[in-house]
């Protein structure tokens, strides 16, 4: 069985995506804390001009430095359309804008509490346009050690899964001790190499951005064959 460990992601991305397909089974790290620069309550798009812009969940800042990301609350409601004018306003025109928009507008319909459980139904919609079938764990769900931290916290989640192989994002090269996985537990890289395609409106490429952008451009089949034809080398 292959484990892949990520903290939550906000429409994720090719990469996280590309992950997550290979893996028989994704654990979301929802007990850690929030990173204002990370992509768990963000994420980038693209504006009818070609230009990068983030959308953001708002949340309850007092006292959210002492919470873990499971118990955070979002700050209202009026993100939601907010979100949903800018997908309309600079998707709209898009290629596959009929063929997406009736799916973004349920999610944006839906009311949410918890950033957790708004960021993560982002992530189950992407997973299902993208065709992935991978069984979502959530840590704050799972029986571990809950004093490890970083690289044998990946081992203990990932045991704790039944994994046979780990499969890692590229970054953990910095920082995963690999003597420490032992016969039992192999470890995988996922070097993921950015497909490009054509993005409406801009001049060039710009890689990175919430799956939803390829989605837009490409629509539900060819999203799916472009990450299906990524490398898999790991």
């Amino acid at each position: 069985m292959i484990v892949s460990i990520h903290q939550p992601s906000y429409f994720p991305w090719l990469g996280l995506l590309d992950k997550v397909s290979k893996s028989d089974v994704y654990i979301m790290m929802d007990e850690v804390q929030l990173s204002d620069s990370a992509y768990q309550h963000r994420n980038l798009f693209l504006t009818a001009e070609g230009k990068v812009k983030f959308l953001t969940i708002p949340i309850v800042r007092k006292g959210y430095l002492g919470r873990t990301y499971e118990e955070l609350e979002i700050a209202g409601d009026g993100w939601r359309a907010q979100h949903l004018a800018f997908v309309c306003n600079n998707y709209g025109k898009h290629p596959f804008a009929a063929e997406l928009m009736p799916h973004m507008e349920r999610y944006f319909a839906a009311q949410y509490r918890l950033l957790a459980e708004a960021v993560l139904a982002s992530m189950r919609l992407s997973f299902d346009l993208f065709g992935i079938r991978t069984r979502l764990l959530r840590q704050s769900e799972m029986n571990y050690d809950r004093s490890l931290r970083r690289g044998e916290l990946v081992i203990a989640l990932a045991r704790a899964a039944g994994a046979h192989c780990y499969l890692s994002g590229a970054g953990g090269r910095d920082y995963l001790d690999e003597s420490a996985f032992g016969p039992h537990l192999a470890l995988r890289y996922n070097d993921f190499r950015h497909p490009q395609y054509r993005q409406k409106g801009a001049r060039e490429f710009t890689p990175g951005l919430a799956g939803v952008d390829t989605l837009f451009n490409l629509g539900i089949e060819g999203s799916r064959a472009l990450l299906g034809g990524t490398a898999h080398g790991g």
